[in-house]
């Protein structure tokens, strides 16, 4: 008797042990939210940053090596960022935009790598100047990071913003202060009777 009942315990530990092991049906193991998008958004604005360390063509005076006005507050925005531990390249970048004097139309369709060297030895300068002691070392020339527009991408651009972006504002202007200032909306372009004034 006692050794059956050994028999039903021990069988009944097993089972027991076994309904354990298994445990309950659990669900599927599911990774939280953004597991896989956030190293995508993380890369893109890791390569958005590196064109904030851009100096551009347009922020030089015209054909000349000098900063204009947004080029130096850009200047300064970039040693900022170095000397407060962002470790970045800083780019000028080439010429693209230069008229050579010895073409029959003088055309600005040149590069100029004389100019290049000019204004990277002024970005150089200004940089030292601002208390960035590896500036030379860390200036260089090259073409711009983002991809430019092709011509049927800059028209559809500029020929949205015109009819878009341009029209908005102008028939909001003109609704929200109407005739007399006072907001009648009596007079003006696209949404000039509208609550918002635009449409």
């Amino acid at each position: 008797m006692r050794t059956q009942l050994r028999k039903v315990l021990a069988g009944a530990a097993g089972i027991l042990l076994l309904v354990v092991a298994a445990g309950c049906p659990q669900r599927p193991s599911v990774a939280p939210l953004g597991t896989l998008s956030d190293p995508v958004w993380e890369n893109q604005e890791a390569n958005a940053e590196r064109s904030d360390f851009v100096v551009h063509e347009h922020e030089f005076i015209d054909n000349g090596e000098f900063l204009n006005t947004a080029g130096e507050d850009h200047v300064k925005q970039i040693a900022a960022r170095i000397a407060s531990g962002q470790d970045a390249q800083v780019l000028v970048e080439r010429t693209r935009n230069f008229a050579r004097p010895d073409t029959e139309y003088k055309y600005r369709v040149h590069t100029n790598p004389e100019m290049d060297m000019r204004r990277r030895e002024i970005v150089v300068r200004a940089l030292a100047a601002m208390k960035i002691s590896d500036a030379d070392a860390r200036v260089v020339i090259a073409p711009d990071l983002a991809p430019e527009y092709r011509a049927g991408e800059r028209a559809a651009s500029d020929y949205g913003d015109t009819l878009g972006n341009q029209g908005n504002r102008a028939g909001g202007a003109a609704g929200a202060g109407g005739v007399n200032g006072a907001g009648d909306g009596v007079v003006g372009g696209f949404g000039a009777n509208t609550s918002a004034g635009g449409y």
